[in-house]
C-alpha cells in the first residue's frame, strides 16, 4: 500500500508540463492565470450552493445540488493540478483525481436522467400564479367571513344579555319548580321500587309458566304419542294376529294339495286333453313352485308387523308412569324402527348409515317412556343436520354413531351418582355441518330452535334436558366442532331409586345400512 502511494506521488518518472511549453514565460502564465481563475470559479459555486440550500430548506431536490457541488469542485481541482504539473509531473495523482471526476459527473448525470420527470413536472410560473390568485381569492372570503363573525358575536353578546335578564327572573320560578319536582321524584322512587318488585316477581312467575308449559308440552306430547301408537298398535295388531294365525294352517293345507295334485299326476299321467290344455295355461309347474313361496312370505311379512307393532308399544310405554328396570338396548332399537321412514334412501340422498356400538348394560331404573322421547329427539336432530349438510351440495357419506358403556365410581367424578353402582353412558353422534358456538349456548333453551318457522318448536332439547337432570338427575352435555359434526352424551344412574341386582343385556357391535331391517 505504501509502495501504490508513493509511486502515485512520485514525479522522478516523468517531465514537468512546462516542458510542452518550452518554459516559454507568456505562455506558462497564460495557462497558470486561466487554470488559477477557472479553479476560484469553480470553487465559488458550491459554496454559493450550499449558502442557497442553506436559505432555502423548503426547496426540494437538495441531494442533486450536492452533487453538483461535488462535480464542480472536482473539476476545480483538477485546474489546479493542472497548475502544479507545470512543474511537478505528478500524472498519477491527477489521473486519479479524473478518474474520481468521472464517476462523480456519470453519477450525477443518472441521477439527472432519473429526476428529469420530476423536475418537468414542477409548476411553472404561470401555474404558480394561479394558485397564488385562488389562495388571495380563499384569504378574501376568510376575511369577509370572520367580518361576518364578528358581526354575529357583537349580536350574540346583546341577545346573551338579553336573555340573562330573562333567565334571572325565571330562575326563582324554577326552583320553585325544583322545590315541587323533588317531592314528586321521591314518590316516583317509591313508586319504581313497587314497580321494580312486581317486575321481579313477575319474571318469575315468566319463568315458572314457561317451565310449566314445556312440561305441558311434554305431558301432552307424550299422552298423545303413546295414545296413537297404543291406537295404530291394537288396530294393525288385530288383523296382523289373524293373518299370522291362519297363514301356518294355509302352508300346510296348501302343502298338503299340491302332494294330491303330485299323486295324480303320478298315478294319472295321461288327463284328458282338456286338463293338459288347463295345466299348460295355468303353468302347474310354476304355480307348485311359487305357491309356498307366496305363503311364506305373506308369513313372513306378518312377522315383520308384528315386530313393528312391538317397537311402537316399547316406544310409547304408555302403561309405564312409574320408575322401572328398563333395557335401554331395546328402547334405542323401537325409535329406530319408528324413524325407519327417514333412515332409508330418499330421492335426494342416500339411506343414512347407522353405526351400533353397545355395550353390556344393566337394566336401568328409568322412565322408558320419556327417554324414548329423548332418543327420538336426538336422532331426529341428527338427521335433520344431515339433511341439511347434504342439501349444501356436500359429498359425503352420511352417519349416526350410537355407542353405549357403563363406567364406575372410580372412573366418574358424577357427583350424583350411588355409591356402588353404576353410572349408564350413551353417546349419540352424527357427520353433520355441526353447532356455532352461540347456538350450543343457547341449545337447551325453552323455545329455542334455528329451523323455519313451522318445522321445529325449540321444545325438543329443552325437554331432553328436564328428563334427564331432572327426572333422572342425570347430564345431558353436547360436544361439537363446526364442519365435523355433533355429539350428545346422556349419562344416567343405573341405581337412582332401584337396588335390585343388574341382570346383563348382551353387548352388540354392529354397522347396519339399514338398522331395522337386520334379520
Amino acid at each position: 500500500m505504501w509502495e501504490l502511494l508513493k509511486e502515485l506521488f512520485s514525479s522522478t518518472q516523468f517531465i514537468p508540463h512546462g516542458h510542452c511549453y518550452l518554459w516559454q514565460t507568456k505562455l506558462v502564465w497564460l495557462h497558470l492565470l486561466s487554470d488559477l481563475f477557472i479553479a476560484i470559479a469553480y470553487f465559488s459555486i458550491p459554496a454559493m450552493l450550499l449558502y442557497f440550500i442553506h436559505k432555502r430548506q423548503d426547496i426540494p431536490f437538495q441531494g442533486i445540488f450536492a452533487l453538483f457541488g461535488a462535480f464542480i469542485i472536482l473539476c476545480g481541482t483538477g485546474h489546479l493540478m493542472e497548475i502544479w504539473t507545470l512543474w511537478h509531473p505528478v500524472y498519477w495523482l491527477t489521473g486519479v483525481e479524473q478518474a474520481i471526476t468521472a464517476l462523480v459527473s456519470c453519477y450525477t448525470a443518472l441521477q439527472m436522467v432519473t429526476l428529469l420527470p420530476q423536475f418537468l413536472a414542477l409548476k411553472t410560473p404561470e401555474q404558480l400564479e394561479a394558485v397564488n390568485c385562488e389562495l388571495q381569492s380563499e384569504i378574501a372570503e376568510r376575511q369577509r367571513a370572520e367580518e361576518a363573525l364578528r358581526n354575529a358575536y357583537d349580536d350574540l353578546e346583546i341577545r346573551v344579555s338579553d336573555r340573562t335578564a330573562e333567565l334571572s327572573k325565571t330562575l326563582s320560578i324554577l326552583q320553585t319548580e325544583m322545590a315541587e319536582r323533588k317531592q314528586a321524584e321521591a314518590a316516583l322512587q317509591e313508586s319504581e321500587a313497587r314497580e321494580r318488585e312486581k317486575s321481579q316477581e313477575l319474571e318469575i312467575a315468566l319463568h315458572e309458566l314457561k317451565s310449566a308449559q314445556v312440561q305441558l308440552v311434554q305431558k301432552e306430547k307424550m299422552a298423545s304419542l303413546g295414545q296413537l301408537a297404543a291406537g295404530i298398535a291394537h288396530e294393525i295388531n288385530n288383523p296382523t294376529s289373524f293373518i299370522y294365525g291362519n297363514v301356518t294352517p294355509a302352508i300346510e293345507y296348501a302343502s298338503n294339495l299340491l302332494k294330491i295334485i303330485s299323486l295324480y299326476q303320478s298315478h294319472y299321467p295321461q288327463p284328458s286333453n282338456e286338463i293338459q290344455n288347463e295345466i299348460a295355461v295355468l303353468d302347474l309347474d310354476f304355480l307348485k313352485r311359487d305357491f309356498l313361496k307366496l305363503l311364506w312370505s305373506m308369513r313372513t311379512g306378518a312377522t315383520r308387523i308384528k315386530e313393528i307393532v312391538v317397537s311402537m308399544r316399547n316406544f310409547s310405554r304408555l302403561d309405564e308412569a312409574e320408575i322401572k328396570e328398563a333395557d335401554l338396548h331395546s328402547g334405542i332399537e323401537s325409535t329406530l324402527m319408528i324413524l325407519q321412514n327417514r333412515l332409508k334412501e330418499q330421492p335426494h340422498r342416500p339411506a343414512i348409515k347407522v353405526i351400533k356400538e353397545f355395550g353390556q348394560l344393566p337394566l336401568v331404573a328409568c322412565y322408558p317412556g320419556q327417554l324414548n322421547q329423548v332418543f327420538m329427539n336426538i336422532l331426529n336432530n341428527a338427521i335433520d343436520a344431515l339433511e341439511e349438510k347434504i342439501n349444501e351440495g356436500s359429498l359425503f357419506t352420511p352417519q349416526i354413531r350410537i355407542a353405549t358403556e357403563v363406567r364406575y365410581p372410580e372412573e366418574t367424578n358424577f357427583k350424583s351418582l350411588i355409591p356402588n353402582s353404576q353410572l349408564i353412558v350413551i353417546r349419540i353422534a352424527d357427520n353433520g355441518k355441526g353447532i356455532t358456538p352461540y347456538v350450543k349456548e343457547h341449545l337447551f333453551d325453552p323455545f329455542f330452535t334455528t329451523k323455519p318457522v313451522g318445522k321445529g318448536t325449540g321444545l325438543g332439547l329443552s325437554i331432553s334436558y328436564q328428563i334427564v337432570v331432572e327426572k333422572h338427575q342425570g347430564r345431558l352435555k353436547c360436544n361439537s366442532q363446526l364442519g365435523e359434526g355433533a355429539e350428545f352424551a346422556i349419562e344416567i344412574n343405573a341405581k337412582a331409586r332401584v337396588n335390585a341386582a343388574p341382570r346383563f343385556v348382551p353387548a352388540l357391535v354392529e354397522v347396519h345400512d339399514n338398522p331395522v331391517f337386520q334379520g
